[in-house]
């Protein structure tokens, strides 16, 4: 578990490393990357593991202005989202 979690950080930071001068003056945080779907989706993936590792029931995320949304199941059964910052995860109040 904690060799995919490197893995998936490794290839969030080699991602935007790339993409980020193609951003350059634009305002525009690439949080997923640049890549085609699957390597979005895989990216996308690996934030979903770290959240379910710190406890948050996520079920899927996507890019949101430069937030990460997550789609969470609470313990009533509900679904709501919740919006992280890229990298921390720390979870962002709106």
């Amino acid at each position: 578990m904690i060799k995919n979690t490197v893995i998936a950080l490794l290839a969030v930071a080699s991602v935007s490393a790339v993409a980020l001068p193609a951003y350059a003056g634009t305002g525009v945080v690439p949080v997923f990357g640049t890549g085609d779907n699957d390597d979005q989706d895989w990216v996308a993936d690996g934030i979903v593991s770290r959240l379910q590792a710190q406890g948050v029931n996520a079920s899927s995320v996507e890019n949101w202005g430069g937030l990460i949304r997550a789609y969470v199941t609470l313990e009533d059964g509900s679904e709501v989202m919740q919006f992280y910052t890229p990298g921390s995860l720390h979870q962002v109040s709106l």
